[in-house]
């Protein structure tokens, strides 16, 4: 509800005139028509606002202020904020900048926004800011926030997505622990740090690598132990034990660290193995491993292949290893192997990244442990497919985001299980699975992300074989995911792109080809800062890249390759890789010659219904149902089926 509308020109207020619902819906209408962008039909069954807003002279600014009461959507115990941006139709804001300051009464738990990248600012268990601020912003959907209040030690938060019951739905589960939680619920753990000193670290590297060692010593608890494994052609420790993390301990740690030098060649074998042995027996403590390293394997043992196995024979199922690569001569299969069975991660500091400040925020993240050796187990909703397969250890300030499917809608108990304090832990939930939910979309394309990185880390460690390809390639297509399957989905988009940019440079191409382009220059002016951005070259080039071999994983290629699929399997936000492919109503549509053509309609335009673009049949169409405006909101030429029908939209030849 508008409660105050506001135009200033030249520092002048002028206020704004609002309309009643009838005139709100004729004009609507009549802007659509003139405008000639369906992005604005999606959201005729919003209230509009009108506002006059000229003369805007050149080089001039006009501000407009809006304020509103809304109430929002609530689902048990989450919230769903959502603030329409994308109902402009245009493809980009050149400045975007949201600032929420989100109070509630009682503690906030998870805080989450699957459309856009958010930084969030705990004050206190009732208090957050959030802000979301980028430069030119693809402004094709709305800011989306969801969050839910605490009421337990550890929170979890389900959403599910079904829009249509015949076939199965999509969920997602979140869980973190309660803001502020009290230092006895974090656990104390051990921790072994092993440095590489080989003579290639010498320089900014060796010195960086210092520094991050500190900081993690710095961060210790007092209740943590630590070791640290320093290796080069032969392998040297500060003790061959955990020592505790008292104040002495901890300044005579950072002179054996102050004191090291790069020298020598590169024996990870016999480093990894000596880390390994440091703590013999399971004390219910959780234990990491932390491995950082620059190069190959040059002394000891150096077949990439028995390294693993030797690790693998002395690795015990309570350590976790976390391994860093710093530069490109790195092996990747090695890294992400060793992380992968330790239930850790592979991260890679590419040259010129600050090695101090990647290897800091690791470590803050994983320095209070909440939960370890965690496990999840679903009661009901016949649930499969569920990412991650292994559930990873919770600390404190993080979320723990699970992905998948479910067949059966109704109830469910989520049983969250776990180690805290060397006591065995449990904590039941329960929820409802949606037998229809047509908000949430994002689920469906996050799920699928998932899934085909979990596919891709099969075929790279297990080999290839010809299901797990087909598997691959039907849900990239599906959801428009980049894979060494499916890299023609990039030279496709690239045909559309070049085609676009023709017809507009005719003066043709309609509002949604004008908005289309736009967006494409958001997505590359992104790119260009990072080169990892998925609309960037880099990345389709790493996402495009065939799985390599355990000896060839190394150098730059090998390591934006590691790069691109971590960032896949741990998006959050639902970003498109291929802006031709578009997911809407669980429905897959490809953007083909400027009409977008639903999957498996490619050859049966001859049986759609011929409906003008804009003509009154076009609105009755369009009327009674929200979800098929969605559909009719990609474009101005569209084939579709809705309600057993086939629909072809057309522009009328003027």
């Amino acid at each position: 509800q508008i409660y105050d509308f506001n135009l200033y020109i030249n520092g002048k207020k002028s206020k704004g005139q609002i309309l009643s619902k009838d005139e709100a819906a004729g004009i609507y209408e009549d802007i659509v028509r003139k405008m000639r962008d369906p992005a604005l039909l999606e959201y005729t069954g919003y209230g509009l606002f009108k506002a006059r807003v000229y003369p805007v002279e050149s080089r001039q600014t006009r501000k407009i202020e809006l304020s509103y009461t809304q109430i929002l959507d609530v689902d048990g115990e989450t919230f769903r904020f959502t603030l329409p941006i994308r109902q402009s139709g245009q493809g980009r804001i050149d400045h975007f900048n949201l600032i929420i300051d989100l109070r509630t009464e009682e503690p906030l738990a998870n805080i989450y926004s699957p459309s856009h990248k958010v930084d969030i600012e705990r004050i206190n268990a009732r208090h957050v800011r959030i802000e979301a601020n980028q430069e030119n912003l693809e402004a094709d959907k709305d800011f989306i926030l969801y969050y839910s209040l605490a009421d337990r030690e550890i929170n979890g938060t389900l959403l599910s997505f079904r829009p249509r019951t015949d076939r199965d739905g999509y969920f997602l589960w979140m869980v973190s622990p309660k803001y502020g939680l009290e230092q006895t619920k974090t656990v104390a753990k051990d921790i072994v740090f092993v440095l590489d000193v080989s003579g290639s670290m010498a320089g900014e590297k060796i010195e960086q690598a210092k520094d991050a060692l500190k900081f993690c010593m710095n961060a210790l608890r007092k209740n943590d132990r630590f070791a640290i494994v320093s290796f080069s052609s032969a392998v040297r420790l500060f003790r061959d034990e955990l020592s505790a993390a008292g104040r002495e301990e901890i300044k005579n740690a950072q002179y054996f660290i102050r004191n090291l030098s790069a020298n020598g060649g590169t024996n990870i074998n016999e480093a990894l193995l000596r880390a390994l042995r440091i703590k013999k027996k399971n004390d219910r403590r959780p234990t990491s491993v932390v491995f950082l390293t620059d190069g190959l394997p040059t002394e000891g043992e150096r077949n990439i292949g028995r390294i693993l196995r030797n690790i693998k024979d002395e690795q015990k199922d309570f350590v976790r290893i976390f391994s860093f690569g710093v530069g490109f001569d790195v092996n990747t299969y090695l890294l992400d192997k060793l992380s992968k069975d330790g239930h850790g991660s592979a991260n890679y500091v590419k040259p010129g990244e600050n090695i101090e400040r990647e290897v800091g925020k690791f470590f803050a993240r994983i320095s209070a442990p909440v939960l370890t050796n965690t496990a999840l187990t679903v009661d009901g909703g016949a649930v499969y497919d569920i990412f991650p397969g292994e559930l990873p250890d919770i600390f404190k300030g993080q979320r723990v985001t699970v992905f998948g499917r479910y067949s059966k809608a109704g109830r469910v108990k989520i049983r969250l299980s776990g180690e805290q304090s060397k006591k065995s832990r449990i904590f039941n939930y329960e929820a409802e699975l949606k037998n229809r939910e047509e908000n949430n979309g994002f689920i469906a394309k996050l799920w699928a992300n998932r899934k085909v990185s979990h596919l891709l880390t099969q075929i790279r460690f297990n080999g290839e074989n010809p299901e797990l390809v087909k598997s691959i390639k039907s849900l990239a297509e599906e959801y428009g995911i980049v894979t060494p399957y499916t890299s023609y989905l990039v030279t496709e988009q690239n045909k559309e792109i070049a085609r676009y940019n023709m017809i507009l440079g005719q003066g043709a191409g309609g509002a949604s080809g004008r908005r289309f382009m736009a967006r494409q220059r958001a997505r590359a002016l992104q790119a260009e800062k990072d080169e990892e951005d998925l609309a960037s070259q880099t990345f389709y080039k790493s996402m495009s890249a065939a799985p390599k071999g355990v000896m060839g994983s190394s150098g730059k290629g090998a390591v934006m390759s590691s790069r691109a699929m971590k960032k896949v399997a741990e998006l959050e936000q639902d970003r498109e890789m291929i802006t031709t492919v578009k997911r809407v109503c669980d429905k897959t549509f490809f953007l083909k010659e400027g009409v977008w053509v639903e999957k498996g309609l490619e050859k049966k335009t001859e049986q759609a219904k011929k409906i003008t673009f804009l003509s009154d049949d076009y609105f009755e169409l369009a009327k009674p149902d929200k979800q098929l405006r969605k559909i009719l909101a990609l474009g101005e030429k569209l084939v579709f089926e809705w309600d057993g029908r086939i629909y072809q939209i057309v522009v009328k030849d003027k």
